[in-house]
């Protein structure tokens, strides 16, 4: 086991990495003035990486530095003179080695990485809100995306229509991954701050296209557990079920939650969940897109859920708790163990994980590591996060959203 580093480190960080030519290296800053923060991480980063040009630097913040975060991106600019520089603001943020949910904090990754291109577009709120009417249409508002290895995609989540524009993806870019997450310091409209280079705003959101001598890993664990049979759709409007092998939804279900055993039965106390299988051959934990429960009409039995349903479509309902989302997140990073050693790594967490879910600091970060041996690494906890399930992208809940890089 990696042993955890003390939450008062400044840094935080595990040494720099180097794999196939590439640099990798990260650093935190918890000190709350925003200013004295991103000119300590951009220092932490500029040594570890050492002389040479900075491609690519990504930092996540909290709260208490939004609204200094001009000074944070001007000040990162200068001191790196990155190629690339973006930014996102989250309720948290993840370093290398903790999970920090609480008061100040800026975390910064930064790359040097010959061989690969990298390429940044802005995705204004106005631009992505409706689907594009062509692949010309597409490739213009989302330049290097076509052949890439990977797409890191931020966002807004009040203003960035999240699902435009994964289904742009997958329809003009198919196979193509995204991975990220929604901003999440603020829980109003005007409350988050992202930037690009020299574009700062409150709205919208940017991507980062890799391509080259990069290969991805993305790992997407949902960290729920499915119970009860399978149930048919027989009636269905939009993301409404009204009926389940016949019967009124809502009744249907209860059946199923009375005949679980005692154990599964005070895991609902964390939430009721429904997923949808991606493949005909969905039995286990990973073969359904995991959708929340959003309510139902106790006249009619009909259920909301938080997507788009089709009648004849077999759903299983689903329970979550600290030790199933440990062990799928354990389960979906075992075959690193057995790859070259990565490079870096990018956490994207749902600000419902942490310790709301495992009661403890450092959940998802420590097995992570465990799994990676140790490497650079960055992210934050959003309020949605971007990443593919069965072939398509999706914007998720509760879920861990990771992307491991490594040389080629």
């Amino acid at each position: 086991m990696i042993p955890p580093m003390t939450p008062s480190d400044p840094r935080d960080r595990p040494p720099a990495v180097t794999a196939s030519g590439m640099r990798w290296a990260s650093a935190v800053s918890r000190d709350s003035d925003t200013a004295r923060a991103a000119r300590e991480a951009a220092a932490a980063l500029r040594a570890d990486l050492g002389d040479g040009p900075v491609d690519l630097v990504l930092a996540f913040f909290t709260a208490p530095h939004v609204p200094a975060a001009e000074d944070a991106r001007a000040i990162l600019a200068r001191l790196l003179e990155p190629s690339c520089l973006g930014g996102v603001s989250g309720a948290g943020v993840i370093a290398s080695r903790h999970e920090i949910e609480e008061g100040a904090a800026l975390v910064v990754l930064g790359a040097r990485l010959p061989g690969v291109e990298v390429s940044p577009f802005v995705m204004p709120a106005a631009g992505w809100a409706e689907p594009f009417e062509s692949a010309e249409a597409f490739a213009l508002s989302a330049p290097g995306a076509a052949g890439a290895e990977l797409v890191l995609a931020f966002g807004d989540p009040f203003t960035l229509d999240a699902l435009n524009l994964l289904q742009s993806f997958d329809r003009f870019a198919p196979g193509l991954r995204l991975v990220g997450g929604m901003a999440s310091a603020g829980a109003r409209p005007g409350e988050n701050v992202i930037f690009l280079n020299q574009w700062l705003a409150r709205d919208g959101g940017f991507a980062v296209a890799l391509s080259g001598a990069v290969r991805a890993d993305v790992v997407v664990s949902q960290g729920c557990r499915p119970v009860g049979p399978p149930l048919r759709v027989t009636e269905a409007r939009r993301n409404v079920v009204v009926a389940l092998d016949g019967a009124p939804a809502a009744e249907r279900v209860r059946q199923v939650l009375d005949a679980l055993p005692d154990r599964d039965q005070a895991l609902l106390r964390g939430g009721l969940f429904v997923g949808r299988p991606v493949s005909s051959a969905a039995a286990g934990p990973g073969d359904y897109l995991v959708r929340n429960v959003i309510g139902h009409d106790p006249e009619s039995g009909a259920m909301a859920i938080g997507d788009l349903v089709a009648e004849g479509e077999r759903l299983r309902l689903h329970v979550r708790d600290a030790s199933t989302a440990r062990q799928d997140l354990e389960l979906l990073l075992a075959p690193q163990a057995f790859d070259s050693p990565a490079a870096a790594a990018l956490v994207f967490l749902c600000n419902g994980r942490g310790r709301r879910l495992y009661g403890e600091p450092d959940g998802d970060i420590v097995p992570l590591q465990e799994a990676l041996g140790g490497v650079p690494a960055a992210g934050f906890f959003c309020a949605g996060e971007i990443g593919p399930v069965g072939g398509r992208n999706h914007l998720h809940g509760h879920t861990a959203s990771l992307a491991v890089l490594r040389g080629k």
